[in-house]
């Protein structure tokens, strides 16, 4: 037993050292990955701009973007397409990526969910995009006949060569706006992640 706890403890360092020496590779191929522009929108969740539905069982979901849709309408809603989302996806074009989530929250718990620090790379597809929570500067702007609000979030990244991402893991940070702060720069004091996989493998 004791020889099998010690083989689990070997496989698992085997991977974790496969991973970074993958992270490692790709940083060396394909250089770094830098955030370009980005927004937020926080509105009522029966306002939609994202299509289809949220999973039954989580307040989350997103995808990433290493080429633009066929038709922008199969992603966004009618009511998006009118305003500033009509030619975002455009920018995933090889040398960029584009990431689009969606959190779904009660309305006491109102908050703009945002790209914060440096993505990095975790291994040869896989990428790590720090995402800071905060709550509206005037929470009474969201005085709002809805019960339930969705944070609808798109970003645009640089990639080298072409080398986007295929998956991600979205740490999310506090940011505490009394002091100005954000909390979470350790992985233990994340306080969600989220994984996202590309629109074309949904």
């Amino acid at each position: 037993m004791h020889r099998r706890a010690l083989l689990s403890s070997a496989a698992a360092l085997s991977l974790a050292g496969l991973s970074g020496c993958l992270a490692d590779a790709r940083r060396t191929t394909s250089g770094r990955i830098r955030a370009d522009t980005g927004h937020s929108k926080l509105h009522p969740a029966d306002e939609q701009y994202v299509n289809g539905s949220f999973p039954d069982d989580a307040d989350f979901r997103g995808w990433l973007f290493s080429d633009p849709p066929a038709d922008q309408r199969d992603v966004f809603t009618d009511r998006a397409m009118q305003g500033q989302y009509s030619n975002d996806l455009l920018e995933a074009d090889g040398d960029s990526f584009v990431l689009l989530f969606e959190v779904r929250m009660p309305r006491e718990d109102a908050a703009f969910y945002n790209t914060a620090l440096s993505p990095s790379w975790t291994g040869w597809r896989d990428a790590d995009i720090p995402i800071r929570r905060s709550p509206p500067a005037d929470p009474e702007v969201f005085e709002v006949d809805a019960d339930t609000l969705v944070c609808t979030h798109l970003s645009t990244f640089d990639v080298a060569r072409g080398a986007a991402p295929t998956n991600a893991a979205l740490r999310v940070f506090e940011r505490d706006d009394e002091s100005g702060t954000t909390h979470g720069s350790d992985p233990e004091q994340t306080v969600a992640t989220y994984r996202v996989g590309r629109w074309a493998d949904r």
